[in-house]
Order: C-alpha cells, then structure tokens, then sequence
C-alpha cells in the first residue's frame, strides 16, 4: 500500500473572524461623534457629527483566505483590514432650525463627596446629547442607568424609607431635579414626577423630582411640533441642563416658578447611632428636619403683568429625627458589645447609664 497523502485546506468565515478582529482592532478605531449643541457666548453653536469607522468584514475575511489560499509558509503574513463608515446617531442635519434655548437651569453639587459628585457628573453626562422627537416621551431614570460602577457609578448617600443610606449611585436625584426644572421653563409636558421622602438642600420644596428604581421616575414628553435636544452643562461644581427647540412663544410673555409651603411639622424624634468613635464620645450628627407640605406655581406673565397662576404640584415631605452618634470603640469587646446593646434600646438614660458604667469600670482598672 503506498504512502496516501492529503491536501490541508484552511478557510475563515465571517462568523469566526468577527469576535477576533473586533478584539484587536477595535480600539483603533474612530468611533462616530453626534452632532451636539452648545452656548457659546451667548450664541448657540452647532458642533457637526464625525463619521465613525467599523470593520468590513467581508472584505478583510477575503483577504485573510487569500492569504491562506495561497503561497502561505503557515509562519505568519500580513493582511490588509478593511473598513467601512458608519454615521452618527445623531447627525447636524437633525439640530437644524431647533437652536433656540427654551428652558435653563442649573444647581451647585460641588460640596458633595467623592462618591456623590462622580454620580452627578454621570448622570449628566448620560442625560446630555439626547434628542427628542415630537411626541416621543423619554424617562430620565432610563437614561442613566444602570446604576453600576461600569457606567460610571459609585456608592453615596441617598434617600431610603425616611433614612440616609449609602446605595449604588447616590445623587442622581440631583440630575433630575435640575433636568426637570429646565424642562418646566421650557413648558415641556411633564407626565411623570415624584418627590422626595424628605427636602433636598439644592432646590426650594415642590421642585424636585426623584428617582428611585421602579418606584419614582421623571417622565416627560415632547409635545412640540419640532424635536427638542438637551445639553448638560458641568462647570465649577454647578450641572446645569439646556433645553434647545424652535421658540414659538410670544415675546412679550414669560414663565416663573414659585415655591409655596402650606404647612409645617415639627419633629421631635431622636435617633441614636453607633459610630468607630470611643465610648463615652457623644455628639449630633444632624439636626432634626421638619417635615413640610408644598405648592408648586406656575405664573405667566404678558409685557410684565400677570395673567395666571396655576398649581404645578403638590409635594408632601417627611420630617427626619435628630441624629446623635454613639462611640462603641474600645479594646475591650465585652464593652463594645454592652454598648451597642444599649444603643438598640434607643433608650438615652440607658445609653448614658452604660457609657458611665464602662468608662468608670475603665478608670477604676
């Protein structure tokens, strides 16, 4: 029997080339840049689109197979990738003619912390450069999320059940509330908007719009007959929302918003926590809040007079307690223990009575 000897072919398809090639040549290429607008000294500008590259497929499989189809010394070769271009989601042609500022606003988020402002400035970030089309209506949580750190997201404070609680994207409240007071001087439909537990420190009550989960959205619609398309703006610690369209209100006629609390509720609750401090450190670490019931105005004005005032919202908050931390450091573990069972009680004669206990027992060792 003779020696039988068979021909090796080799051949690339589209489908198992693509994950490869995008692998290592996706980062080299431009990726397409929207049309955007902006203010620039007092004038808006029109910042055009950027075609972006992607690999043609195709074309760069055909020339791998004849590479391998060919005098290949299977040690390696060079092959020519092709590409092709995609256009940007949003293209210049579609920002012509809605370059009038409808609706402005902005709010200081600088003395936050780390955690806190990097969701701020997120959050803004995946809100700015959308437009809207006529009808569309658009969710302002859908825009941000998800809330991880792979979007750009970190833990801080928030709102929970009447508590502060640390939570994956703490503050994005802040970007709807400033979005949706922009929107409201722009008089776009507003069709979805809750407020918060309790007050926020950043807008008047009954002017801010929550965020939380599926529970609380801001929701709003286009209901003007040209698109509208909404800049943010981060500078010096304030993040500000632009809303361009075509104005076709008159001149003469104007729009404020006015805050109006109704009624107040004091609170005289006092809530006691365990802090890394040492027993026998005592101190509040936030004031009570009351709680509050609000108004919200809508008033337009004509050549300066008023000719309406008509109610936006009604907006009920709750009060907070007073906070006062508790230290339960110690080196000893029996007194640490003792001391947080005492802060369970919520009791403040026998938190007192268990800091005098352990700090004596300490003084007499």
């Amino acid at each position: 029997v003779g020696d039988v000897y068979k021909r090796q072919e080799y051949q690339v398809t589209e489908e198992s080339a693509e994950d490869a090639l995008n692998n290592c040549l996706g980062s080299l290429l431009k990726t397409p840049v929207d049309a955007r607008l902006t203010r620039q000294d007092g004038a808006t500008q029109l910042i055009e689109d950027e075609q972006g590259e992607v690999i043609d497929l195709e074309k760069t499989v055909a020339n791998i197979n004849e590479l391998i189809g060919g005098d290949w010394d299977k040690k390696g070769g060079t092959v020519q990738a092709e590409v092709s271009y995609e256009d940007a989601q949003i293209v210049s042609e579609d920002l012509s003619g809605i370059t009038d500022v409808l609706g402005s606003y902005s709010t200081y988020y600088g003395d936050g912390n780390e955690g806190r402002i990097m969701n701020v400035e997120s959050g803004a970030e995946h809100v700015g450069g959308t437009l809207v089309q006529p009808g569309e209506e658009v969710s302002a949580n859908a825009l941000m999320e998800p809330y991880t750190e792979e979007n750009g997201y970190g833990m801080a404070a928030s709102f929970e059940n009447g508590e502060v609680v640390d939570s994956m994207g703490g503050g994005i409240c802040q970007v709807s509330t400033t979005l949706y007071n922009a929107l409201l001087l722009a008089e776009i439909e507003i069709t979805e908007r809750y407020a918060h537990s309790m007050l926020v420190s950043y807008v008047e009550p009954s002017m801010d719009a929550a965020i939380a989960g599926d529970v609380k959205d801001l929701k709003f619609r286009n209901d003007k007959e040209d698109p509208i398309y909404i800049e943010s703006v981060l500078s010096d610690g304030n993040i500000g929302f632009n809303i361009y369209g075509k104005e076709t209100r008159p001149e003469n006629r104007s729009v404020e918003f006015e805050s109006e609390t109704i009624e107040t509720t004091e609170s005289d609750e006092i809530r006691y926590v365990a802090t890394d401090d040492y027993i026998g450190e005592m101190y509040t670490s936030s004031s009570a809040q009351e709680g509050l019931t609000a108004q919200l105005w809508k008033i337009v004005y004509e050549d300066g007079e008023e000719v309406s005032r008509d109610t936006v919202n009604y907006s009920q908050y709750n009060g907070s307690a007073e906070t006062i931390s508790v230290g339960t450091a110690s080196d000893n573990e029996e007194d640490t223990e003792k001391m947080n069972a005492a802060i369970e009680t919520q009791d403040e004669d026998q938190i007192l009575a268990a800091i005098e206990e352990i700090t004596e027992g300490s003084s007499e060792e």
